[in-house]
């Protein structure tokens, strides 16, 4: 037989299906505005650091630690190895040019000294023995030049003599004829040993030159020689006060072995270290600013040290004005090294919100207290400040502390 079917199960199906569909379709659009929501975060005053932007004169410089160092330093070698035989002054006595600070004993220095130096004197004296009998031989030669014009004067005397007593026929012919051959043998004598003058003295004259420069260079050598013994003895080169004296006696060094230095500690001057990527812009001339004792001083770079080390180069510089009378060698100072001349410009105060935006967008805070983003850009900057170059105006009010604790916020409420 038929049933009657019941049609409300198939009713309310339908009604759970219309609601789950207008549920989703609420879900969806919640979210889909949602999108297009502010995010904001609330923030408690004290939770946050805020600097104002303002406009002044910007400072480009670096902070760089320089320590205190004598104007002239003048290290002390040993020239020439030996045993300390004798200490004639401390560490840290003040001395003068040419006072004699240690002496060392080398005997093979002596003996090579000494050989050297008979070596020497040997050829010093070959080389003179040699100009001597130059001088011998010229001597000779002019002396039978002179022997021979005497011989040669009396036998043309002779000759006019004869050619009188052979046209009265008071000569014999052969008598006649020997004695005009002889005559004509000494003039050709004569005129040959003349020739040989004339090539002595050309001789003598170059060879000379070379003697006399051979006897210049030994001599130099004899100078040197006794000058290198003399170097045992290492004495001071300038007034100043002795450092860095660690020697005893009986205790060798060997040639150019550091020995000593001397500080010349009338003047200062401070050498400071800065990061290689500033190579390029530290120059003579720069300057920078210290305090000390309550006073800043001034301070100017004068010799830039082209080898880098470390990632670092060193400058020295020196006092523009007066020294300060109390400050000590190996003192130290944060000296401002100032990069570029001062120019006005719109600052903003440096923070580590930096590390967060890159410095490219930062948050503003309006009269309210409701910070909003806002982006901007930056220039130059220094340890205090930021040049801004866009983006901002002075008395703007900018949150400068850490933004990762916002959660990428859009907006802040500072309470």
């Amino acid at each position: 037989m038929d049933r009657v079917i019941d049609p409300r199960p198939a009713r309310r199906r339908r009604v759970i299906a219309f609601g789950g569909t207008v549920v989703v379709f609420l879900v969806a659009l919640a979210l889909w505005g949602g999108s297009f929501a502010t995010s904001r975060v609330r923030v408690e005053t004290a939770r946050v650091t805020i600097g104002v932007v303002e406009r002044g004169l910007f400072k480009e410089f670096i902070p760089v630690t320089g320590t205190v160092q004598p104007i002239q330093t003048v290290f002390l070698d040993a020239l020439e190895g030996g045993t300390v035989k004798h200490r004639f002054v401390e560490d840290g006595t003040h001395v003068k040019a040419g006072d004699p600070i240690i002496e060392l004993s080398n005997p093979q220095l002596h003996m090579d000294a000494i050989n050297r130096e008979a070596q020497l004197l040997d050829q010093q004296n070959n080389l003179r023995n040699t100009r001597l009998a130059m001088d011998q031989q010229t001597t000779r030669l002019r002396d039978e030049l002179l022997n021979l014009d005497k011989e040669l004067k009396r036998l043309e005397r002779d000759q006019r003599v004869n050619d009188r007593l052979l046209r009265d026929s008071l000569l014999a012919q052969n008598t006649y004829m020997a004695d005009r051959e002889n005559l004509e043998y000494m003039r050709a004598k004569r005129m040959l040993l003349a020739a040989n003058v004339r090539s002595d003295s050309l001789f003598r004259l170059s060879q000379m030159g070379s003697i006399s420069s051979n006897l210049e260079l030994i001599q130099q050598n004899l100078h040197f020689l006794r000058e290198n013994l003399q170097n045992l003895v290492i004495t001071a080169p300038i007034d100043g006060q002795l450092s860095g004296l660690n020697v005893e006696l009986g205790q060798t060094r060997q040639r150019g072995e550091r020995i000593a230095q001397i500080d010349v500690l009338e003047r200062f001057k401070v050498r400071a270290r800065i990061p290689e990527h500033y190579v390029s812009r530290v120059v003579i001339g720069l300057q920078g600013t210290f305090i000390h004792a309550g006073s800043e001083h001034t301070i100017e770079v004068f010799k830039v040290y082209p080898e880098v080390s470390n990632g670092e180069f060193d400058v020295d510089l020196r006092f523009t004005g007066a020294t300060p009378a109390d400050i000590r060698r190996g003192q130290t100072f944060q000296v401002r090294l100032q990069l570029s001349e001062d120019m006005e410009a719109v600052m903003l105060p440096r923070g580590p919100f930096f590390q967060d935006t890159g410095g490219q967008w930062v948050f503003v805070v309006d009269a309210e207290g409701r910070a909003t983003r806002r982006e901007l850009k930056l220039g130059r900057q220094n340890p205090d400040m930021y040049e801004v170059i866009e983006g901002l105006r002075p008395g703007d009010r900018v949150v400068t502390s850490r933004y990762s604790a916002f959660n990428d916020a859009d907006e802040l409420l500072i309470q």
